[in-house]
């Protein structure tokens, strides 16, 4: 765990606080009532998590106050999130333990209750979600250079629900994420021709300078439709994901 921080609530660890593994898993709860002659009722009530447990040590000029933070989340009962590497859990403080050696070097333990653990395809489309405002985020920035308006699809992935398969406002982004990627191709299709076609054989010399200013104009505007469109392309497969 040394590469990887943990956060819990609004609390990132570090250094020395980072523990050196988390220990949590859990149960499959089971109702077995033996009957006559040996056989088996089995009753299954689903899954039971157990607690999370870690430690690790608070050190340097600020160990008491990072010691009074984790106290004070254990005495609010908050749920929070508790988070490392590709795990996620939402949790409340059961109990956080100290050993004061000094007010630099103050090693704790703590231990979690799992309040509910989020579902492999909530998870998945948590990710994707995230994806798709990061890949966003890359096309308006090159966008900005481009004649091709980003606005319809920012709109349309900002309604709620867009990211959520089979909903009016998810079809509606997927729709205009498609309308957007064609309009941007069509785009790179006229910049390219223009490209090619900015200096002939038959050019008069006198208008090549014009005709390389544009032909350069040209070039940039299709190196950032290009781009926009690889990130647009990609919204689209993730929202359909």
């Amino acid at each position: 765990m040394q590469d990887s921080p943990i956060q819990i609530g609004t609390l990132s660890l570090n250094g020395f606080e980072i523990p050196p593994s988390v220990r949590f898993g859990g149960r499959y709860r089971l109702a077995v009532h033996t009957l006559y002659g040996g056989g088996r009722l089995i009753e299954q009530l689903g899954p039971d998590d157990g607690d999370i447990t870690f430690e690790g040590t608070f050190t340097g000029p600020e160990a008491e106050l990072r010691f009074r933070a984790f106290d004070a989340l254990r005495l609010s009962g908050d749920v929070v999130w508790l988070a490392w590497t590709s795990f996620r859990r939402l949790v409340i403080v059961k109990s956080f333990e100290a050993d004061y050696h000094s007010p630099w070097w103050i090693p704790y333990r703590i231990c979690c209750v799992v309040y509910v653990q989020p579902s492999p395809l909530a998870l998945l489309a948590s990710s994707i979600a995230a994806s798709i405002t990061s890949d966003l985020g890359a096309a308006l920035s090159f966008a900005t250079a481009s004649p091709v308006s980003l606005t319809p699809l920012q709109t349309a992935l900002s309604a709620s629900n867009a990211f959520t398969v089979g909903t009016s406002n998810q079809m509606q982004a997927a729709s205009v994420t498609a309308e957007t990627l064609a309009a941007i191709n069509q785009q790179i299709a006229l910049q390219g021709s223009i490209v090619m076609g900015a200096i002939g054989p038959s050019m008069d010399p006198a208008s090549l300078p014009g005709a390389l200013a544009l032909a350069a104009a040209s070039a940039g505007t299709l190196a950032n439709a290009v781009n926009t469109g690889s990130y647009v392309g990609r919204i689209g497969i993730n929202l359909n994901s």
